[in-house]
């Protein structure tokens, strides 16, 4: 037991790593579809080319989509509106009709004209209410569902529960209530006539509405009558021979088959197979998927981020498409599947994302209707979407690779309509707006990169170009401050990617990273001599082992100031890196010579390090130093720069400075050479030719 938990401490981290497949699976079986998988792939106008299919029961044939929408738009066209009439409305209008004419009418006759008797009043009352009741049968608010009809059309009006057709020219809008009340009252020649109208406009009520609630019910009814199966298949009965060719009615019966065999749940015993054989399937998927990033992915496979930020993304698109499938099955292609490796490219690597596609595509393909075409159709896409996106280094380059993958929908759409049809007639608008929808929805990789940048702590190509910009804050800060320590860290940035394009590597990662590989000078700028005035170093006033301090202290100030403007860890990785733990030499051995005989302690003239661990941080080592040493050479010659080089780079290598880089002789010799021949450049020495 003592010997257990040691042993687990030492081996958390690939457990971590196993642990993060085995998590995957769980999560992706348990979203996955329940239905059985069905066994046969077919298309229309292809060929059946498996042995002899019997009905194994009884089953119903589905009818198409197109034959559903027909039926439904049938059965609604001649379904009538229902129409509530309002009675409670009615006779408050009327009420208020009431209450009103004899307010005003005891006004009217007490101080305006006393003369009007009681019969007149009488009179005038009779006809309102006669206009009233006559308008108020039914005035309709008006409804959308009557756009464009006109007044033969018929409506059924709901009034005291009994239901009853009505055309629209037996009923009337508020406009031609009021002008039948206008007509009526002008026959009364009474000098009053517009204080009734006013009167009985004030009164009218819309009382015919239209009753939502109860049109989807009936429209709900109809639609639930129409039968979704067109005829029965019985048990035995032969669907299709072999090398028969899939026409439209065998492809419906193979379709309606396929429904109902998925569909089909079974006794628990058989349900308990169909489930352990899909654990097994996807297990094995993934099983296949971690032993590819392990063997030729390890840059992937060994860091924890970049694992999880690619399994991560594949599982959340599994449990999408899964959803959609279960539930949308005809949304299936609006899912934007490239994004997947999309995110692989800009982050990782374009193999290993090509392969983690590949697999992605597999599992999809046991659920997703039309799994060949589907799988065809998004393995195409994707790869184009990968080769077009390239190492994601600008903008454009995402609105290109929609428009690419749009491209490529639409040529494999055409391309299939062509061989299973031998006709364009049948393409689907609706589908060809799903797959733009699709391409569409891509982008949403560049707010994803952001926000993976964030949670994982990774960098893109886009990053490192925003980071290299040199107005960026911090370097016009180095700029200002120590001017000749800016100077110094651009001719090392090109170095170091002039190097890295020769052996391979990220040469845009080392140019940025040299970029900021010196910005810790900029609190003691005068005690680097690449910033010192003539005739001035205040080194003179301190001690050997001051000095020392204040040189080492230079890295872990970039590191502290590196922090605080929030630079990704893997450029603060060649902060660290770039002395490695590497001697101050100069002034180690002047204290040595200062006190001789006596134990310098090298601990105060040495870096903290680490050494470089990574190939772009080796090439940024060598660069920093050569280009720094070559500096202080006198009338620099093409030897003088070939022995320098030399030096330096052996004596790295002699201190160990490259062991934990993944960096063999062949490249480091290779280094060397780009190193002398730039160099040379720089100090505009030229190569001595043979006699």
């Amino acid at each position: 037991m003592k010997s257990f938990f040691p042993k687990l401490q030492q081996y958390s981290y690939d457990l971590l790593k196993i642990l993060t497949f085995v998590v995957a699976v769980i999560i992706v079986v348990s979203v996955s579809p329940r239905e059985r998988i069905f066994k046969y792939e077919f298309s229309i106008g292809k060929p059946w080319k498996h042995k002899d299919l019997y009905a194994p029961f009884n089953f119903s044939i589905l009818k198409t989509e197109k034959q559903l929408a027909q039926e439904r738009q049938q059965a609604l066209k001649n379904l009538k509106p229902y129409f509530q009439y309002d009675e409670k409305a009615t006779k408050a209008g009327r009420a208020l009709l009431i209450k009103s004419f004899g307010e005003n009418w005891h006004f009217i006759s007490r101080h305006m004209n006393p003369e009007i008797s009681r019969q007149d009043s009488i009179t005038y009352l009779d006809a309102l209410l006669a206009v009233y009741d006559q308008v108020e049968r039914g005035i309709i608010r008006l409804d959308p569902v009557l756009e464009g009809k006109d007044k033969t059309f018929q409506i059924r009006l709901i009034k005291n529960n009994k239901v009853k057709d009505y055309n629209l020219s037996q009923l009337y809008t508020v406009k031609e209530a009021d002008d039948y009340a206008i007509n009526y009252l002008r026959q009364l020649k009474s000098p009053d006539s517009l204080m009734l109208f006013k009167l009985i406009n004030n009164s009218l009520v819309q009382n015919v509405i239209y009753d939502k609630k109860k049109n989807e019910l009936v429209r709900k009814e109809l639609l639930s009558k129409i039968s979704p199966t067109l005829g029965l298949v019985q048990k035995g009965e032969l669907i299709i021979s072999q090398g028969e060719l899939v026409t439209p009615e065998k492809y419906q019966q193979l379709i309606s088959l396929k429904r109902e065999y998925e569909q089909e749940v079974g006794n628990s015993k058989s349900w308990k197979y169909v489930y352990a054989g899909r654990l097994i399937l996807i297990s094995l998927l993934f099983f296949v998927e971690m032993m590819f990033l392990y063997s030729f992915m390890p840059s992937i496979y060994n860091d924890l981020r970049k694992l999880h930020l690619l399994v991560g993304t594949q599982v959340a698109l599994l449990m999408v498409a899964f959803y959609i499938f279960s539930h949308f099955p005809n949304w299936s292609y609006i899912i934007p599947y490239a994004i997947l490796p999309i995110i692989g490219a800009a982050f990782l690597d374009r193999r290993g994302a090509l392969v983690v596609y590949l697999i992605t595509l597999m599992l999809l393909g046991f659920y997703a209707p039309n799994s060949f075409e589907f799988f065809y159709t998004q393995f195409t896409a994707g790869f184009v979407a990968v080769f077009s996106v390239g190492q994601l280094s600008k903008r454009w380059y995402l609105v290109r690779n929609s428009i690419l993958v749009f491209v490529t929908y639409m040529l494999v759409y055409i391309s299939m309509l062509l061989v299973q049809e031998a006709s364009l007639s049948s393409i689907s608008s609706r589908f060809v707006l799903m797959l733009a929808g699709s391409s569409l929805l891509t982008l949403l990789a560049f707010p994803l990169i952001f926000v993976y940048e964030k949670l994982f702590g990774l960098v893109t190509q886009l990053t490192m170009l925003e980071l290299s910009n040199t107005n960026n804050p911090l370097l016009r800060e180095l700029a200002e401050k120590a001017p000749g320590t800016f100077q110094h860290s651009m001719q090392v940035a090109n170095l170091a990617s002039e190097v890295l394009y020769v052996i391979g590597g990220d040469a845009l990662l080392a140019r940025t990273g040299s970029l900021y590989h010196d910005i810790g000078k900029m609190k003691h700028p005068l005690f680097f001599v690449e910033n010192q005035p003539e005739g001035y170093n205040p080194h003179d006033e301190l001690s050997y082992e001051e000095s020392a301090r204040i040189i080492v202290g230079h890295v872990l100030t970039g590191i502290e100031m590196a922090r605080k403007a929030r630079l990704p860890e893997q450029i603060i990785d060649f902060i660290r890196t770039h002395h490695g733990t590497r001697r101050v030499e100069y002034f180690y051995r002047l204290e040595r010579r200062q006190n001789p005989g006596m134990e310098v302690n090298e601990t105060e003239f040495r870096y903290h390090g680490p050494v470089p661990f990574s190939r772009e941080t080796a090439v940024v080592m060598m660069a920093d130093s050569v280009e720094a040493a070559s500096r202080s050479l006198v009338s620099p010659t093409e030897q003088k720069i070939n022995d320098l080089v030399e030096l330096i780079v052996n004596s790295m290598m002699e201190s160990q400075q490259f062991n934990n880089a993944p960096i063999t002789l062949k490249e480091i010799t290779q280094a060397k050479k780009v190193l002398k021949k730039k160099l040379l450049n720089i100090h505009h020495v030229r190569i001595a030719y043979p006699d």
